[in-house]
This record gives C-alpha cells, sequence and structure tokens, in this order.
C-alpha cells in the first residue's frame, strides 16, 4: 500500500496532454479538474462565491460592456456602455435620480456616440475625475463625475486651458533716425497649473534701430488682463522667430533693449487629431497624457507638454516640457495597441512589445527619445492588466495569455507564456473581456468568447499561477473590478435564457470572506433576505418561471419555481438565498509514483484537510456514483458550523488505471480543500 499526498494546488488545472507527465514539478501542485473554484496563493482550494443580481441593462437585446471608474478607493463605479448610452453604478447598486429631479427615481443616464459593435475596442484611462475614452472612429472624448448624479461626456478642446491676452498695444518712446518695425507676441501662464497659453495676436510698432536705442529708449506694451493668469510671457520677432524677452505679472511690460533669448521662444499651436485623426488608446506617464495608434498612422505616439493633458504646443528649438510626437519604425506596420506606464513607457503593438524612454531615463521632448522592441508576440485589443510590476496581456491571437516584466540581468523586458499548460481552457475560442483583482486573492478573470471564464491565481514572486475555470446558467460577456470596502470586487455582464426570453443582467461576485455558513453567498443571479421570519420571498421577477434553489436558515430547497416573481416555502425563514445554483468540481490528476504507469490501483481511504467547510460535499467513484459524505454531531447540532481539520472519507471506488480523487459540492455551501492524503493499493494488471 502507498500513500499519496497532496498538500497545494497552486498549479491550477492541467492539460490533458500533461496527465503522464508526473515527472514535472507542476504536476504534483496541479489538478485534472477545478471547475467553479479558485486556487489561493497559499496552496488551498475554495469554491468561488456567487453572484448577486445587480441590475437588468438597459436594452438585454443588445451587448454591453462594463468598465470601472475609481476617482479612489472610497468613490468608485462600474459604467455600463450600451448602444449609444451609459449608466453608472455604485456599490452593488445602480444609481437612481432621487426625488426633485427632473427623471426621478429613473437610473442616472447620458448619452454616448459609441455603437454597440465599436464598445470592446474602446480604450481608456482615468485621471481623478475624469475618464478619457478613445476609438479611432470618434473624437476623443472626456466622461467627467461632477457629482453623484451628474455625470457628462465632452470632446476634448486640445488647446490650452487659459487663452491669451487681447487688446495688445505697442508704444515706442525715443527717436527714429533709423526706424525699425518691431513685432510682439504675449503667452498668459495658468496660475494652478503653469500651462502656458497659445501666442497672442501679433502687434507691431515702429521704433529706433536696436543697436542706436538710447538709455532713455523703450517700447511698452499693454494688453487685457486674463481671469486665472499667474503672469505674462512676452516674446519679440527675430528674423521670424518669436523669442523670449521676459515675463510680467501685470498688464504692462517694458522692453528697453532686451536682448531675445532664441533658446525659449513662443509656443507653437498643434493638434495632432485634427481632421479625425483620431487616436486608438491612451494613458499617463510622467506627468503627461500620452496618446497612440492614430487613424492616419497606427504606429504614431503624441504626448502632451509636462503637467498638462490636452496642450500639444512646441517651440523652436524644443524644450524638455514640449509635447512628444514619435513614430515607431518597423519592418511591418503594427498599429499600438495599448500603453502601459512602468519605469518605461511599454507599448504593446499587434505584432510585438516595445520599451520606450530618454536615452538619460527623461521622456523629455529636447532629449533623445529610444524605442527598442522587447520581444516579437504582438498583442490583442483586450486591455491589458497590471499585477505588481508585471504585466498581463492576450496575444494577438488572443487563445494565449503572457506576462512581461522587466530583468535586470538582461536590462531589457521578457516574460512568460501562462496558458502553456492549460491550454485546453482556451482551445478554440478568444478572451474578449479581462480583469484584475488584487486583493483578498490576486485572480485574474478572462471572459472567454463561448461564454465560459478562465481565470488565474497569479502571484509571479511565488511562483503561483493557477488556472480555473467557471460557469454559470447563460454566458458571460464582460468583466471589471472595483474597490468596494476592503475588497477588489468583480463585476460581469452575464447572459441569460429567462423563461424563453433572453436577459442580459449585471451581477456581483459576492465575498468569499465566510465565517459562518450563513454569511456566504453561493448562488448565481441571487437575492438575500435578512430579517423578520417570511414564509413567501418576493422580488425575483427577473427569474421569472425558472426552477431555483434558495437556501433558509441554511437549509438547501431545490426545485421551486419562481412564479409572479416570488417563491413560498414550506416553514418561515429569516435569513434567505435565492438564486440558480452552481457546481463545484475538484478532480485531483492521476495517482501516480515514479513506475506506476499501467498498473491498477485502488484508493483504500481518503483523509481530506479542509478550512470553514460545511462538511456534506460528495465524493465521486470511478465509476460515476456520487456519495455525500457525513456531517459531524457539532454540524449537525450548529448549522452555521464551519469545520476546519480533517475529514476522513469512506472509500467506495474499484480498481483502476487512473485512480483520481473527485469531489462536487452542489449545495450552496463554502468548501476550502488545504490538503488530501490517500492509501493506494497498486496491482499488475495482469494479476
Amino acid at each position: 500500500m502507498v500513500r499519496y499526498t497532496q498538500k497545494s494546488f497552486t498549479g491550477g488545472e492541467l492539460s490533458p496532454s500533461l496527465y503522464a507527465r508526473n515527472d514535472l514539478t507542476k504536476y504534483s501542485v496541479g489538478l485534472k479538474t477545478l471547475k467553479n473554484g479558485f486556487v489561493k496563493a497559499e496552496g488551498c482550494v475554495s469554491n468561488r462565491a456567487g453572484l448577486e443580481l445587480v441590475c437588468e441593462v438597459k436594452n438585454s437585446n443588445s451587448k454591453v460592456r462594463i468598465i470601472p471608474f475609481a476617482f479612489n478607493t472610497e468613490q468608485t463605479y462600474i459604467i455600463e456602455l450600451g448602444n449609444k448610452y451609459a449608466r453608472f453604478i455604485k456599490d452593488a447598486g445602480q444609481i437612481i435620480y432621487p426625488e426633485g429631479y427632473d427623471n426621478q427615481y429613473n437610473p442616472v443616464e447620458i448619452d454616448t456616440p459609441y455603437d454597440e459593435g465599436d464598445l470592446f475596442n474602446l480604450k481608456f484611462a482615468q485621471n481623478a475625475d475624469v475618464l478619457t475614452l478613445c476609438h479611432n472612429d470618434y473624437v476623443p472624448k472626456e466622461l467627467s463625475r461632477n457629482s453623484h448624479y451628474d455625470w457628462s461626456l465632452n470632446s476634448i478642446d486640445f488647446k490650452p486651458q487659459i487663452l491669451p491676452p487681447e487688446n495688445i498695444t505697442a508704444v515706442w518712446t525715443g527717436g527714429n533716425q533709423n526706424p525699425t518695425t518691431y513685432k510682439y507676441v504675449i503667452t498668459a501662464v495658468k496660475e494652478e497649473t503653469y500651462e502656458e497659453s497659445i501666442r497672442s495676436e501679433e502687434v507691431s510698432v515702429v521704433g529706433e534701430l536696436e543697436a542706436s536705442w538710447g538709455t532713455t529708449e523703450y517700447i511698452t506694451i499693454n494688453f487685457d488682463a486674463v481671469e486665472g493668469a499667474a503672469e505674462y510671457n512676452i516674446y519679440r520677432s527675430v528674423n521670424g522667430i518669436f523669442a523670449y524677452v521676459g515675463t510680467t505679472s501685470t498688464n504692462s511690460f517694458t522692453d528697453n533693449k532686451i536682448e531675445p533669448d532664441l533658446t525659449s521662444t513662443a509656443p507653437v499651436y498643434k493638434n495632432p487629431f485634427e481632421n479625425d485623426n483620431n487616436p486608438a488608446c491612451i494613458n499617463y506617464f510622467q506627468q503627461r497624457k500620452v496618446y497612440a495608434c492614430l487613424k492616419d498612422n497606427p504606429q504614431q505616439l503624441v504626448a502632451s507638454q509636462t503637467a498638462t493633458n490636452n496642450n500639444f504646443n512646441i517651440s523652436r528649438p524644443l524644450s524638455n516640457s514640449d509635447s512628444i510626437n514619435l513614430t515607431l519604425s518597423e519592418r511591418e506596420v503594427n498599429e499600438i495597441r495599448h500603453i502601459i506606464a512602468l519605469n518605461d513607457l511599454i507599448l504593446l503593438t499587434s505584432g510585438a512589445e516595445w520599451k520606450l524612454n530618454g536615452s538619460d531615463g527623461a521622456f523629455a521632448a529636447s532629449s533623445s527619445l529610444v524605442a527598442s522592441p522587447q520581444s516579437f508576440y504582438g498583442c490583442s485589443h483586450v486591455p491589458p492588466v497590471v499585477s505588481g510590476n508585471m504585466i498581463l496581456f492576450v496575444q494577438s491571437g488572443g487563445s494565449v495569455i503572457r506576462d512581461l516584466g522587466y530583468t535586470y540581468i538582461s536590462d531589457s523586458y521578457d516574460g512568460e507564456e501562462l496558458t502553456i499548460f492549460a491550454n485546453h481552457l482556451f482551445e478554440g475560442k478568444q478572451v474578449i473581456d479581462m480583469a484584475y483583482s488584487k486583493e483578498p486573492y490576486r485572480i485574474l478573470w478572462c471572459v472567454m468568447s463561448d461564454g465560459t471564464v478562465n481565470a488565474l491565481t497569479y502571484n509571479k514572486k511565488q511562483e503561483v499561477a493557477g488556472w480555473h475555470r467557471h460557469e454559470t446558467k447563460g454566458k458571460f460577456e464582460s468583466v471589471a473590478v472595483v474597490r468596494e470596502n476592503y475588497e477588489d470586487v468583480v463585476y460581469f455582464v452575464v447572459r441569460r435564457e429567462i423563461n424563453g426570453k433572453t436577459k442580459r443582467f449585471i451581477e456581483r461576485m459576492a465575498t468569499r470572506i465566510v465565517e459562518k455558513t450563513q454569511d456566504g453567498i453561493f448562488l448565481d443571479s441571487a437575492l438575500k433576505y435578512v430579517g423578520e421570519p417570511i414564509q413567501k420571498i418576493s422580488g425575483l421577477s427577473h427569474l421569472e418561471g425558472e426552477n431555483i434553489t434558495l437556501l433558509a436558515d441554511n437549509n438547501v430547497i431545490t426545485d421551486k419555481v419562481v412564479e409572479n416573481g416570488s417563491v413560498s416555502l414550506d416553514y418561515p425563514a429569516s435569513k434567505i438565498v435565492a438564486g440558480f445554483p452552481y457546481e463545484f468540481e475538484l478532480e485531483t490528476l492521476n495517482l501516480e509514483g515514479e513506475n506506476t504507469h499501467g498498473l491498477l490501483k485502488i484508493i483504500n481511504s481518503i483523509n481530506v484537510q479542509v478550512e470553514k467547510t460545511r462538511e456534506d460535499f460528495f465524493v465521486v467513484s470511478s465509476n460515476g456514483e456520487i456519495l455525500q459524505n457525513q456531517r459531524s454531531i457539532t454540524s449537525i447540532n450548529d448549522s452555521d458550523y464551519l469545520h476546519s481539520g480533517n475529514v476522513n472519507i469512506f472509500s467506495f471506488a474499484d480498481y483502476t488505471e487512473n485512480a483520481t480523487l473527485h469531489i462536487k459540492q452542489i449545495y450552496p455551501f463554502p468548501i476550502t480543500i488545504s490538503s488530501i492524503s490517500l492509501d493506494v493499493t497498486l496491482a499488475d494488471i495482469n494479476d
């Protein structure tokens, strides 16, 4: 008899092509199946939490995309982007106009220009209360949160946020023996940001040849003050170039033969997006707003002036703070699809991964910018995420996920294929949306084109990379993550067939931090009631005509059909969860030693170490028979009790070449498995 023990499951679900590779380190921590459960970084496996209903989308016949909006850790929202509209969700509830508004009791909604078919190619980046959205077929827009009930979407003005002075006059004081014409322009400098305006209209004045100016000769320049200006810069023309001559904090300036500084010249207005040359992607880097993939040049990148958002002015010669314009040089025209800000600016194109920065580490217009390719895998349109200092992105074909991070030894960015040991989860389908939750579990959530979700528990430093798959009674279509209180909360758009009709719901994954049975929600499209004991639960119109499961005071009730939005119970209950059931499934890889392939095996005894678990889960035999495990006396006497410790399970397997331990939980109870120990007898197949 041989004893097999598996103490960690950080390898997640592995591809069938690895079932004979027990020589791999990954095999010892991997699983054959992990459905509707997830790997924790410390090695154990838990069933996922259920999905709470938030709301039905505006029009269930059309696809929608959800994206996050986070001003800070306390003020976070989910935005429902549909066909030419946007709605808003906060803390698991749709924002409704309160009493006193024109649209009181209706969802807060604004119009957008975006068609349904373009939603998943929108790229966005946020700064404070402003979210910038980009797409090649639309002018860039800024979504602003003016208040909880007041949102606006506006086209961007790519001019400085302060106007130049007007009504400028220039007066010469002195002789005119050698008359010469002098020209000036003036800019205003914004008080809060010190952003410089475009240049004013030119003003000219005839005075003495500069070489002949006496000590009492000068030019006085007057102009109207500009609201919000801290100061004004004065420029004089030298051979057609307006060079800096001075600064004043008043609306008057005296030029008494000041030598113009040709190294600092008046700004030249630039709008790189004129004539609908719209950018497709957006981010921020070193106090600049960076756009890329212009419609007329998909390899072009432009960055705003330092400390400004939409000012692309330049000067001659260039100064460090001027806007930046750069085009990647490649043999093929590969569009820039994503911009990621790390120590360097990382550009992910359709064919390669690039690092961009100044040769001296400064991202400046006047420094020598260096763009160098790091690898040649290419990226899809699905937005990448950042985990610590690693970028996780979908390769251009849509079926491979890679990481990318800085390597000190090579002074470059490198990474690995993360789907290589679980490629069966991605064959024949593509990732269509992706989001990352950092706390309490580091999980990458990938919505697949077939409506399932593949998720990866990822911790690079601890060498944790375990895949798990998730299903529901319906199809997942979009995912987003926002911070709510102390957790990163996952939201999904789920398409369900309800009573013969297509419905699209926004649903929120409940917390998985559960101390008692009654704390958890382990049903989908679920609603929860806590209050005085009731025998009829209503408010279930979203599940009309469907067969659902309920957990009523920790007792499971199945096969209840929703009629007129309600379900009647056989007895009153004060804590009720109602929704669709789903099945947690865990199966180990084949129990193999160094030389056990082909031998018959039978499992004699099973010991499972669990944590905060209802013990009435199920074990599946090799012939498919399902046996429910017995609860302890403590659990029977206390329905809220969750067991932590060892559970001995009766074995009822037959001899088989491919012996595994197969566990299911079909009830809406928490289960966490920390380790598995099995006593196995081996026999030769010819005996």
